[in-house]
């Protein structure tokens, strides 16, 4: 066998699990919306998608896993390098300016579609416990995170500010993917997070904004 004929069988055997594990997630997803999560097994998931059940675990521990499409493939290690590379050396870069990088290539890496995005929504809103699941599988990635900036800005460890990094721009990822899949967005995702991060950056370097109230203030005679 040669060395391009393997390559193009490992291609196509890359190409055939990728396929048959979007089956899994969009199949599982449509029969949690006609049935419930609890109205399906897995034994039903895998003849609908025509496998069986031990190849089923080969691609999910369990059924709320294929819902949820959930991957147990960490954060991308070279974006990972390059943002603690970044605090190194002679002009190290600022924190917030790597955080915005690392998270809009975050973004721009999700690969799913505007209609598999609504579907999952869809999906957690009938089946909310869900939540939780998803929330805890993404616990593991944000203390990732926070070790690596606490490392990268040689922080102490229980440091605050890497884990309010962490927060802040994991709520400004996850708002940013609701206006990237709206209707009519045609910024890339990218350009989402960045005008959003300068949104919030604006309500720290500008002037507090004048709250208007309809109540006249305590020195203000009433008309």
């Amino acid at each position: 066998m040669t060395i391009s004929a393997t390559k193009g069988e490992l291609g196509l055997r890359e190409r055939k699990r990728r396929q048959t594990r979007a089956s899994l997630v969009s199949t599982a997803r449509r029969l949690t919306l006609d049935h419930g999560l609890s109205g399906f097994t897995v034994e039903q998931l895998c003849d609908e998608v025509g496998i069986s059940r031990r190849t089923f675990f080969n691609y999910f521990p369990s059924k709320e896993d294929a819902v949820l499409g959930s991957s147990d493939e960490g954060l991308p290690e070279q974006l990972l390098s390059d943002f603690v590379a970044s605090g190194r050396g002679d002009s190290p870069r600022p924190l917030l300016d790597a955080l915005a990088t690392l998270f809009a290539e975050f973004g721009n890496r999700i690969g799913i579609s505007r209609e598999e995005y609504e579907t999952m929504s869809a999906v957690l809103h009938r089946e909310p416990q869900l939540l939780a699941r998803m929330f805890a599988k993404a616990e593991s990635k944000s203390q990732l995170l926070t070790d690596l900036i606490t490392t990268r800005e040689g922080l102490p460890p229980g440091h605050p500010t890497a884990r309010v990094a962490v927060h802040v721009f994991g709520e400004l990822f996850r708002r940013s993917l609701d206006e990237f899949f709206a209707e009519g967005n045609d910024l890339s995702y990218a350009e989402v997070f960045r005008r959003n991060l300068d949104a919030l950056h604006s309500l720290f370097t500008s002037s507090a904004p004048q709250v208007l109230s309809d109540r006249p203030s305590q020195n203000q005679e009433p008309a």
